[in-house]
């Protein structure tokens, strides 16, 4: 054999393997694909604790439609004109951006984020800024468009926004998230998506009060010479950043007053066959994050007891009570929730989300409760803590049932209207009550020393009791 034949026999040896190669390496990336996909898939309903499949959730509007299908049902309770309503239903303005970011390991990926601006009718916008892997344009539609709505019930002067980055926080470091974060701000900040007069940002899913700190730091920085009012570009920061105490747990503090508010309606409690007041109820909460955990500490210490708590990775179900504090402080160190062993009983899947209860509290993702298990739910009240948690379907099932739904335009109003009292506090310089506080404490002892003098008793030192009582109102005092 010669040698020109021995190096193309060679060559095209070389060649197949090669060849070879490239085909079993693209059967593995198919495989991973097909993998990263059911994963994916399991991940997003998971995480919604319905843990039904995606070929049945496919099967119910999306969550636009949804939003777009409730506004369509409550307009016709109304007499204006069908192309007014269009224009109330439909979003105004919406931006999508591509986020570069270098990886700590070298390699760069870019990520989409978004930003929706519902109605300018009122100025500025307002609504959160959402980190979760199910981001997408539809979602930060419908949420802002369901800020429209819910600002409009509590009669704030806000129109409705939404936005979020497409990433599950979970992954990505501590240097990563301030990195896309402070990108993010910037991107908003040059097409007119953030300022205390056009669009305020606020915390939602995966982002907490650091995220909305680097927000107003990036502003600030590249803004706030030309804007005096700078600071109050975002809601829910640290205190020390111009944050306002009692923001952290307003969201379930809000969920809480308007259960209470409605445990004490003698009537609706007699036609739901449940007794008044908080005491005694027994409660299950479908996800255990900023909103749910404080819904159910403010609950357990009105007397109520926490039976249930769904997660997406399992739940757990004790009827003797779960201890909020504990639970938190378990979860906090980043365990699943199936490996909490203080509880009775403890599932890997959703099972606590359809044991028997009085008020169940749904406070994670849209379409928790749809027409596939709202026929398995056991709950008197189904208290709205999430966006959207209820399609139209399982409304009607669970309507049907005979449960009162406590929807979450007003049930969950209670961060934005906390939000309202720090954007406040940014604008006017100055914190809640401080002009007024000693005022306010001269005021009640020049009363009291007139009390003690008509009845005859000699004003003096005033004991701790009394002095709680004169006390000026501190931040936390206006915001509860």
């Amino acid at each position: 054999m010669c040698i020109r034949d021995r190096y193309q026999r060679r060559v095209h040896g070389e060649r197949n393997k090669s060849f070879r190669r490239l085909e079993q390496m693209l059967r593995l990336t198919c495989q991973r694909i097909k993998n990263a996909n059911v994963s994916l898939v399991s991940q997003q309903f998971n995480k919604s604790a319905t843990f039904c499949t995606s070929q049945q959730l496919d099967e119910e509007p999306r969550f636009l439609e949804m939003v777009k299908a409730y506004f369509d049902e409550a307009a016709q309770y109304t007499s204006i004109r069908k192309d007014k309503l269009e224009v109330y239903k439909n979003c105004n303005t919406v931006l999508k951006v591509m986020l570069p970011l270098r990886r700590d390991n070298g390699s760069i990926e870019f990520i989409p984020a978004y930003r929706a601006q519902h109605k300018h009718h009122r100025l500025p916008v307002k609504g959160g800024t959402r980190y979760s892997p199910h981001v997408e344009l539809q979602e930060v539609e419908a949420l802002s468009s369901l800020m429209t709505f819910k600002c409009a019930v509590v009669d704030l002067p806000y129109g409705g926004g939404k936005g979020g980055i497409r990433i599950d926080p979970r992954q990505y470091s501590a240097r990563e998230i301030e990195s896309l974060t402070r990108r993010y701000t910037l991107e908003l900040a040059k097409k007119g998506f953030i300022g205390a007069a056009i669009d305020v940002l606020g915390p939602d899913m995966g982002t907490t009060p650091r995220e909305m700190s680097i927000m107003k730091d990036t502003y600030q920085m590249f803004f706030g010479h030309l804007d005096i009012n700078a600071v109050g570009c975002v809601t829910g920061k640290s205190i020390s950043q111009g944050g306002i105490s009692g923001r952290v747990e307003s969201t379930g503090l809000g969920v809480f007053y308007g259960i209470r508010e409605l445990l004490k309606d003698e009537g609706l409690m007699h036609r739901y066959n449940l007794t008044t007041g908080v005491k005694g109820k027994r409660v299950i909460i479908q996800g255990f994050g900023n909103v749910g955990y404080w819904a159910a500490k403010f609950l357990t210490e009105s007397g109520a007891k926490v039976i249930g708590v769904v997660e997406y990775n399992g739940s757990i179900y004790d009827e003797n009570g779960i201890d909020p504090n504990d639970l938190n402080r378990f979860i906090q160190d980043k365990k699943p929730i199936f490996a909490y062993t203080k509880a009775k009983e403890v599932y890997k899947d959703d099972s606590a989300f359809y044991k028997e209860c009085d008020i169940l509290i749904p406070a994670a993702l849209e379409r928790a409760v749809n027409k596939y298990n709202a026929d398995r739910i056991q709950c008197k009240i189904l208290a709205e803590a999430a966006n959207g948690p209820t399609t139209i379907a399982g409304a009607e099932i669970l309507t049907n049932k005979n449960v009162l739904i406590l929807p979450d335009l007003l049930l969950n109003a209670g961060g934005v209207t906390v939000s309202y009292f720090e954007w406040l506090k940014n604008l006017e310089h100055v914190r809640p009550g401080r002009l007024i506080k000693k005022w306010e404490e001269k005021s009640k002892k020049n009363m009291l020393n007139v009390i003690y003098k008509l009845a005859g008793k000699q004003a003096g030192e005033f004991t701790a009791e009394e002095q709680e009582i004169i006390a000026g109102p501190s931040e936390k005092d206006i915001v509860y």
